[in-house]
């Protein structure tokens, strides 16, 4: 059973969505024990083995990359213009001096060609999401047409400089699925340059919009530290349609609808 099969097993299960676990596991104070999910949790070896592995997995992380470190080291990064960038520094020369301000300010959202994927940050990274349906070869799929139960994904990324990837998936009544890498063990850094990543996802047969995130940092990311950004940003927006994801990283997205056969 793949993670993605796990997580549909544990909801139908009756447990509470990981968000519920969530606010439980880091709410300040005692749990409030009058709630449903709370008494559910009480009971449940299952839910307060979860709701352990949350704490653990955060301040695992905490201790790895200190708040004022990890910052610090983002903004190293972001401030140093790689390869990628040089092209385009030399076309905003041409730009009103109030527009370049204007961008340096807001993180420079950028259109993506014909995908319509937007990259954020100093350090872009191109990515594709390849689809084969019925045994055929994976081609690239734009964003807005309908996939179907069925069809196997896999990701092409183009990345302008060193670092790893993270790819996740949100649905449109904000659950979170892991989708690449399988798990922390398998996190391996890639180089600059164009990669089509080991591994796939196959759909399932549950409709509705989704949005897949592609994550470009400069070390490993926790699988916790993206699902809680991710479902704050779903929150606020009240649906996918967020731009912002949260995560103090380039990022990009690519949204589709999943149909039936």
């Amino acid at each position: 059973m793949n993670r993605f099969d796990t997580l549909r097993a544990f909801r139908e299960a009756g447990h509470p969505p990981g968000r519920v676990l969530d606010e439980l596991a880091f709410a300040s104070g005692e749990m409030p024990r009058a709630s449903g999910p709370a008494r559910h949790v009480s009971a449940c070896e299952v839910c307060q083995a979860r709701i352990a592995a949350l704490r653990e997995e955060r301040a695992r992380f905490l201790r790895a990359r200190p708040a004022r470190a990890f910052s610090a080291r983002v903004l190293e990064q972001a401030a140093r213009p790689s390869w990628w960038e040089r092209p385009r520094l030399w076309a905003l020369a041409m730009v009103p001096a109030l527009a370049l301000v204007a961008l340096a300010l807001q993180g420079a959202l950028l259109p993506a060609g014909p995908t319509s994927i937007r990259y954020k940050g100093a350090a872009p990274v191109r990515w594709e999401v390849l689809v084969s349906r019925e045994g055929q070869p994976a081609v690239a799929f734009p964003e807005g047409v309908p996939l179907r139960q069925g069809d196997v994904l896999r990701f092409r990324v183009v990345l302008p400089e060193r670092g790893y990837v993270f790819i996740a998936n949100l649905d449109e009544a904000g659950q979170f699925t892991r989708y690449y890498p399988a798990d922390s063990a398998h996190a391996v850094a890639l180089e600059p340059g164009e990669h089509v990543l080991p591994g796939s996802v196959v759909l399932d047969d549950v409709r509705g919009e989704e949005r897949v995130l592609v994550f470009l940092s400069p070390a490993p990311l926790e699988s916790q530290e993206v699902e809680a950004a991710l479902r704050q940003a779903f929150e606020r927006a009240g649906g996918l349609r967020f731009e912002d994801p949260g995560l103090l990283v380039p990022s990009a997205s690519h949204v589709h609808v999943k149909e039936g056969r």
